[in-house]
């Protein structure tokens, strides 16, 4: 490709909460900050509509019914005449073929693993179009031939670009009942909410591969062992009254489990936790890792797809078996009463985020593929 100042169309299928969303949304806007013209296309819209107007980013949404949609989004390729389409996930890939045909743009997708266990496989006709096919994660390019990926299929690690906290974590946990600062010390029993409880994050949208459930059981555990730990559980999504249904069923709803659904203040929660827990079934890279480590936050996950290609066990976070409740409540439980490895785990996780997972280094990666594609 011969022009160094791109048109990229970014092509999701919805500007809902969600990390990979999240993600679409700072590549575009690092893209523009380069000199390319870089926009959004969403088959249907969300909250993080919002947030790309306030960011002065170009953001199409489709919506209406197949008939209709597809014609919107053929309207709105011949508009941008891009000279490569960017789609993130397999749904948007349908419509992101559908524009390589009418404009003859580059097609590039990248696989976040949410080719499996949440939405449809591409068709091999789609998979024939698309130039470039990246895996967020060796994990999920070692496994894209499963969902009908043939050739050569890239690498490149998401990356994290701190996005500062707007107020102090004094404010944030105030605003929430807790006090200034978790136990200082190992306590048999750790200080309730008003009194320095430990509190952890989990932001992620609800689909059964985030494993909300293993969390809530786990919750559970560590109330029944006295152990008082209150996890914010930050977004929304179609599993969503599944899983409020079942912390009113284990009797944790809205004290070991505090549910606040989909938030824009994200990096202000994070600030105001003491650890982070993601006990996900797969995932391709989790941005919300990254984050989570870039904001020396210890972090208790699962070693599924690409996580442990970022944190290796009792020296950046701690990995817990898939689906195990009790694997994962000893592990918190650790965390409660060991504020020194909270400390250990959290400094480790900053600095292997910041040595080798920065936004800055992956978007030049993505630009020096755009550009090699002929």
């Amino acid at each position: 490709m011969g022009t160094s100042t791109l048109r990229i169309v970014h092509v999701v299928s919805s500007l809902n909460g969600g990390g990979m969303e999240h993600f679409v949304l700072r590549l575009a806007e690092a893209q523009r900050r380069h000199g390319h013209d870089a926009s959004i296309l969403a088959l249907r819209g969300g909250p993080l509509a919002d947030l790309a107007r306030q960011r002065a980013l170009p953001a199409t949404v489709l919506g209406g019914r197949l008939p209709a949609r597809v014609a919107h989004a053929a309207l709105a390729f011949a508009r941008a005449r891009p000279h490569v389409i960017h789609a993130h996930n397999p749904t948007a890939l349908h419509y992101a073929t559908v524009g390589k045909l009418l404009t003859r743009a580059r097609l590039v997708f990248t696989d976040h693993a949410q080719t499996r266990g949440i939405i449809r496989v591409p068709s091999r006709f789609e998979w024939r179009a698309t130039d470039a096919v990246v895996g967020c994660s060796q994990d999920t390019a070692d496994k894209s031939g499963a969902v009908g990926v043939a050739g050569n299929i890239s690498v490149i690690h998401n990356g994290i670009d701190i996005t500062p906290a707007r107020r102090t974590r004094e404010e944030v946990r105030a605003e929430l009942g807790f006090g200034d600062d978790p136990p200082p010390a190992a306590s048999p029993e750790p200080a309730g909410p008003s009194g320095g409880a430990l509190v952890g994050i989990m932001p992620a949208a609800f689909h059964p591969v985030k494993a909300h459930d293993v969390l809530l059981r786990a919750l559970a555990r560590l109330r029944d062992r006295g152990v008082e730990v209150t996890v914010l559980i930050v977004g929304d999504g179609d599993e969503r009254d599944r899983i409020h249904g079942l912390a009113r069923e284990l009797g944790i709803h809205g004290k070991e489990a505090r549910f606040l659904g989909f938030r824009k203040d994200v990096p202000d929660l994070l600030l105001a936790a003491d650890f982070f827990v993601l006990p996900s079934r797969d995932e391709g890279l989790p941005l919300a890792v990254l984050e989570a480590m870039a904001r020396s936050l210890p972090v208790v996950v699962t070693p599924v797809g690409g996580v442990p290609e970022v944190v290796r066990s009792e020296e950046h976070g701690l990995l817990v078996p898939v689906d195990d409740p009790d694997a994962l409540a000893a592990a918190i439980e650790r965390l409660a009463r060991d504020p020194a490895l909270r400390r250990r785990l959290g400094e480790a996780g900053h600095a292997r985020v910041r040595d080798d997972f920065s936004f800055e280094k992956m978007t030049r990666k993505y630009e020096q593929l755009y550009l090699g594609l002929e």
